[in-house]
């Protein structure tokens, strides 16, 4: 089987046909694992060290007159409930077979606790949202580097594209000036839901840390700076965010109306007498194949959102924060092969594409070719910086809380493939969780599972006391704007400072990249797929979230 080409992590989100066989651990079903929910009772399996609770359901199916809805409240059982099976994902394009995959009744949670948890434990909770541009991918399956270390998790399925976070003027009539949130209302459902029952579980709905990457850290930080959440998360951890997604710019509800308006159009529901009627009566599958592939973070104006998370985090105390990105971020989704040529018209090209033209000679001394390797690379590391770097930076900067701030740089090893990539989007994370999380078939080095420990080791700590630091691991410093001190993740743990602050106080001042992020053929909308993304051993979804 081949590996994917030309793009990797989220932009190639393996899905569900691709999930990593489980086999070496033993799953056993127990009545000692009959939990009792606010909904009613669930059972569990043990499977190897862990207690686990599968699709686990925190809100109504959002189907029928519920589609584009909030979520509504769980209808109680009586008996028992079997938890023993993952949910299937949210519906979604299917880009290997074509079609869909998933189903619209998707609203369920996973709650993965140490075997030898009970009612009394009152360990710290990870709860997590996955990546895969808010319009593909699942809950993540197996938790069992984090727990481990003693903590529970729990892994949240939410309405995902055209069901979760595409808006319509007839809806945001409805929502009372609102749409295109309903995935973002089904997180902080899943939230409340851990308040009210994960004691029952082992787990401290006191000590609740929200975290994700990509997509997931996208959301992450919408919740985290959202009025809404107060009370629901103790602790944010936010693997890199977006600059549109921090700062609203041509990300409003107004946009995800648009969306929305395209979607109607094109499945002929715009000039029925009830554009909702319509809308709600037409099949889940036609409406996610009229979006075609979405690239969507968080809009802007909305009930979770009234403001930017930028101008949100400034205005209140919020939770303490960790927060990094990864060095070359962008490597795996600017759209230049690697390996071929990249004249010096063409860096002139893309730089003054990205930063505007009256900017561009500017930028271009900032990031010398010299220092990167290459003209490529040199443009791949202004790119980062542009789009996920510095505007991570503004959030750290502009958080009234501590912040433990990180830049992850670790190329994989005895890997040519992912190599090429250096540290590029997504690759952090199955390190970060233990496993070949996406099916990459990338196997860790001794180094790399060393990282991997410590890795796992900073994110629990920081879940159970709000500091990364702990016994064996090096010393992060908290984070501050005199000097930035920066924890870098690479086989050799050490701390940066200043990281790449002129760079980010050139890049800071402009307030719209050019192009849109989402143009060239990818992202929101009716958006047809680039070349060659869609190759490789497993189902993919490309997308840059």
């Amino acid at each position: 089987m081949r590996r994917p080409h030309g793009i990797v992590g989220c932009c190639v989100i393996l899905l569900v046909a691709a999930l990593p066989a489980y086999s070496a651990r033993a799953a056993v079903a127990s009545s000692a694992l009959v939990v009792n929910t606010t909904s009613g009772a669930v059972a569990g399996i043990l499977y190897g060290s862990e207690k686990e609770w599968r699709g686990v359901p925190y809100a109504a199916p959002p189907v029928g007159g519920l589609r584009w809805r909030p979520p509504a409240p769980v209808t109680p059982w009586s008996g028992v409930r079997d938890a023993t099976v993952f949910a299937p994902p949210c519906i979604q394009l299917d880009f290997i077979s074509g079609g869909t995959l998933g189903s619209e009744d998707c609203l369920y949670l996973n709650v993965f606790a140490p075997s030898n948890a009970t009612a009394t434990s009152r360990l710290a909770v990870l709860v997590h949202l996955h990546p895969g541009s808010n319009s593909g991918y699942h809950a993540y399956r197996d938790a069992a580097a984090f727990t481990a270390r003693g903590v529970i998790v729990v892994t949240v399925g939410y309405r995902l594209g055209v069901f979760g976070f595409v808006g319509h003027a007839a809806l945001t009539a409805e929502g009372g000036g609102s749409s295109g949130e309903y995935g973002l209302l089904d997180q902080l459902a899943a939230l409340r839901w851990v308040r009210d029952n994960i004691a029952s579980f082992g787990g401290d709905p006191s000590r609740v840390t929200l975290f994700g990457s990509s997509a997931g850290s996208f959301d992450t930080a919408a919740l985290m700076a959202s009025p809404l959440s107060q009370g629901l998360i103790t602790r944010a951890a936010v693997q890199g965010d977006v600059q549109w997604g921090l700062t609203g710019a041509g990300n409003t509800i107004s946009d995800a109306e648009q969306i929305g308006l395209q979607v109607s159009q094109h499945v002929g529901c715009e000039s029925a007498a009830s554009v909702l009627a319509c809308l709600r009566a037409t099949p889940a599958a036609d409406l996610v194949e009229a979006a075609g592939p979405l690239d969507i973070v968080p809009w802007i104006g909305g009930a979770v959102l009234p403001k930017s998370p930028l101008e949100l985090v400034r205005e209140r105390r919020t939770v303490p924060l960790l927060v990094g990105f990864d060095r070359e971020e962008e490597a795996a989704l600017q759209g230049n092969p690697l390996d071929s040529p990249y004249p010096a018209d063409k860096w002139v090209k893309d730089t003054n594409a990205l930063v505007g033209p009256d900017l561009g000679v500017q930028a271009r001394s900032l990031y010398p070719p010299s220092a990167y390797d290459s003209l490529l690379w040199s443009y791949i590391t202004m790119r980062t910086d542009a789009v996920r770097g510095c505007p991570t930076r503004r959030l750290a900067n502009a958080v009234q809380a501590p912040v433990y701030r990180y830049l992850y740089t670790h190329v994989y090893e005895n890997d040519p493939f992912f190599a090429q990539f250096r540290a590029s989007h997504i690759l952090e994370d199955p390190l970060l969780w233990g496993s070949d999380i996406f099916g990459f078939g990338h196997i860790f080095t001794p180094a790399e599972q060393l990282l991997s420990q410590k890795m796992a080791d900073y994110w629990t700590n920081f879940a159970k006391t709000g500091n990364p630091n702990g016994p064996g691991l090096a010393t992060w410093p908290a984070y501050n704007p005199n000097g930035e001190p920066t924890l870098t993740l690479d086989d050799q743990v050490g701390v940066a400072t200043n990281y790449h602050d002129q760079q980010c106080a050139l890049l800071d001042t402009i307030p719209f990249l050019y192009p849109a992020p989402w143009a060239q053929g990818f992202g929101r909308g009716l958006a047809s797929v680039p070349p060659g993304f869609l190759e490789g051993h497993a189902r993919a979804f490309p997308s840059s979230g």
